[in-house]
């Protein structure tokens, strides 16, 4: 998968005026900084100038530093586990530990004892996995799409 497609998603998406501008102005950066010289850029330009959509686009730039340092930038870090999610499993876990641990003592010093701590970790951890469950299929694609909006609307501000 070259850069292009993951700054566009699309090989087919249609760049305009403003993106071929834009990419040739990094072209002439990458002059600037010696990574091409007159010849290639004026090679690299024409392709750029062009090209009709990101994969056209794309063999010009994809082996450009300051191509890759502009697309890492603009990336979004992946999220991770939100803190309340770790916080309700450690919650948790201190009761059905305690439930657990009381349960063994009295397992060891008088005998077989029912199982009586399943009616507090049962509720506890279906409780806790259905908030874990909701978090990862309902919030947290909502704050993705939130997030691919804001880059979305960041680059074409440019």
């Amino acid at each position: 998968m070259s850069s292009l497609e993951r700054f566009g998603g699309d090989r087919e998406m249609r760049i305009g005026n403003a993106e071929r501008d834009a990419l040739a102005d990094l072209l002439r950066a990458s002059v600037d900084q010696g990574y091409l010289d007159l010849n290639e850029y004026e090679k690299r330009v024409d392709v750029v100038m062009a090209a009709k959509s990101v994969g056209e686009a794309a063999p010009a730039l994809v082996d450009l530093p300051a191509y890759h340092k502009i697309l890492d930038a603009d990336e979004p870090e992946k999220l991770g586990t939100p803190d309340w999610i770790k916080w309700l499993w450690f919650g948790i876990s201190i009761p059905i530990g305690i439930n657990l641990g009381v349960w063994l003592i009295l397992l060891f010093t008088i005998g077989a004892v029912y199982f009586w701590p399943a009616w507090v970790v049962a509720p506890l951890v279906v409780v806790a996995t259905a908030l874990t469950l909701a978090e990862r299929t309902i919030i947290r694609p909502a704050e993705e799409r939130k997030r691919r909006e804001r880059l979305r609307r960041k680059r074409n501000s440019r």
